[in-house]
């Protein structure tokens, strides 16, 4: 599979996105789209999809801007500056400096996550 491009579609503002090529970011795009109510945790935004997606290579390190998906909670989470509580699967990214729109709307309470 090659890179899905996806909108991070929170309302009042939407985020143009990339799923990487990977096993689990395959799995999680064949379910799109995704409704998503959200809780706040520093610089991170997480959510259930409800779905458990499995397990590949979960990593303790996301950069700002990057989407993750975790079993634990079958949470999708997005990230702005917070480090993960545990390893998560680095699923894929917002473009550019997108993310930034996150440090100004930080308090978002629920995502809409659809194909492009």
């Amino acid at each position: 599979m090659a890179k899905k491009e996806i909108v991070l579609d929170f309302g009042s503002f939407a985020l143009d996105a990339e799923l990487f090529d990977t096993g689990i970011a395959e799995n999680f795009a064949e379910h799109l789209p995704y409704r998503v109510s959200l809780v706040q945790w520093g610089g991170e935004l997480y959510g259930s999809i409800g779905i458990d997606l499995g397990e590949d290579t979960p990593v303790t390190e996301i950069p700002p801007g990057g989407i993750a998906y975790t079993k634990n909670g079958r949470y999708v989470c997005i990230f702005f500056g917070q480090r993960p509580a545990w390893a998560v699967e680095y699923i894929g990214r917002i473009r550019g400096d997108g993310w930034k729109k996150l440090l100004d709307n930080p308090d978002c309470d629920s995502l809409v996550i659809r194909g492009r």
